[in-house]
């Protein structure tokens, strides 16, 4: 199997990226609600399972959907739903009607008996586009929207194309997490000189980016 145009991400790294601490990652996995789809064989054995990007971006999705306080199970059903249909997050998605009543969401239109039973405890249908939740998949050419957060995406990029799905530092090949790691033994201003092709506010923020990512992960273990 080639995983070069997938990427390929370790339960730790989808923790990391997706902002959700490693044992809702697990729990995710032994519910059924999104598993590795990946295998990595050596020798006519698994030697290792890992995620998609595929899979990175809809557990990213069911994250910021449980944020905005909808219900789990009914999220989960409604975004495998759509990946079935329409196969991985993209810009695609955007304009499919999906309906909220109270705090479950649905896609195409709700059960009748469900929308009955609402209706008559007073709870308004609320009908939209998937583009009104997300309004970043309405962005066709920004690629990764949902995992980079938006305050990033002029400066960091992960595309599964580019070094196996890493964060990058925008138009280029290198990774945040190098970055970062040089600064053991370099100030901020050597490294502005080591890659003075890249503008300086791009450097800047790419150290930025994964501190933010160290700060999201302390806070959601705690």
């Amino acid at each position: 199997m080639s995983i070069t145009w997938q990427g390929f991400y370790s339960t730790a790294q989808v923790s990391r990226l997706a902002r959700i601490p490693v044992s809702t990652v697990y729990e995710w996995r032994r519910r059924g609600i999104i598993r590795p789809s990946l295998e990595l064989v050596e020798g006519g054995l698994i030697a290792d399972e890992g995620y998609s990007y595929s899979d990175l971006t809809l557990i990213r999705i069911i994250k910021a959907l449980r944020d905005k306080h909808l219900d789990f199970d009914s999220a989960a059903t409604a975004l495998r739903h759509l990946y079935e249909r329409l196969g991985p997050p993209d810009w695609g998605w955007a304009n499919e009607k999906v309906y909220v009543v109270g705090n479950r969401i649905y896609v195409d239109r709700p059960d009748e008996w469900e929308v009955t039973d609402a209706t008559e405890m007073g709870q308004r249908v609320m009908e939209m586009l998937f583009g009104d939740l997300f309004e970043e998949l309405r962005e066709g050419d920004e690629e990764a929207s949902i995992i980079v957060p938006p305050q990033f995406r002029k400066y960091v990029q992960v595309r599964p194309e580019i070094m196996g799905g890493e964060p990058v530092i925008r138009d280029t090949r290198i990774p945040t997490a190098t970055i970062v790691a040089l600064l053991a033994n370099h100030d901020i201003n050597e490294l502005k000189k080591l890659y003075r092709r890249i503008p300086p506010e791009k450097i800047e923020k790419a150290i930025e980016y994964e501190r933010y990512l160290d700060r999201q992960v302390t806070v959601a273990t705690a």
